[in-house]
């Protein structure tokens, strides 16, 4: 077999890894805005935000991943990211203390930046940990080494996915379980 036969079969692998990925699209409550994130490769991400289907703005930085929820608001300024898979954070750094303490219930998730509110230039406006949403049952967490599942509905866990509720509210529940919504 002829080696110039096989070469457009071997330039398969390096399109398919070139490939943007992306998140899904979330309309807006009153739904008139959508947004997504586009993924071009790692560390190059853009989010993009329709009007009416239109491009409206986009926001050149990578603010979240594909496998995590955005949500934007009704008059398309501000959007929401939930970390799916957050990272576990580092362990505190050990007090030198005589005897050794007993590590809070839930170190060292409870610190983990599970949700973020930026407007669309790309500023922080709110940051919120597990802390916020989780006070106990730790132990229905899913450890996934370096990272973990806190949401019902995604990766797996069964429940209600997250969504967009018509008071333009992100609403979820997490895996103890429990309801939250978070406002615009």
């Amino acid at each position: 077999m002829d080696i110039r036969a096989l070469a457009p079969l071997l330039a398969l692998p390096a399109l398919v890894v070139a490939a943007p990925r992306q998140s899904s699209a979330r309309a807006s409550s009153n739904g008139v805005w959508s947004i997504q994130l586009v993924e071009s490769a790692p560390e190059h991400c853009r989010v993009e935000a329709t009007r009416d289907a239109d491009p409206a703005w986009s926001l050149e930085r990578c603010v979240g991943a594909v496998d995590d929820l955005f949500f934007i608001s009704n008059d398309g300024e501000h959007f929401w990211v939930l970390t799916v898979l957050p990272r576990m954070p580092p362990p505190r750094p050990k007090p030198k203390a005589a005897k050794p303490q007993t590590p809070p219930p839930g170190e060292p998730y409870v610190r983990a930046v599970v949700a973020t509110l930026f407007d669309r230039q790309g500023r922080v406006l709110t940051e919120r940990t597990l802390h916020d949403f989780m006070a106990r049952r730790f132990d229905k967490l899913r450890d996934l080494d370096a990272r973990f599942s806190w949401l019902e509905g995604v990766v797996g866990v069964p429940g209600r996915r997250p969504r967009i509720t018509e008071a333009n509210q992100v609403e979820f529940e997490t895996v103890e379980p429990k309801q939250f919504r978070l406002d615009f």
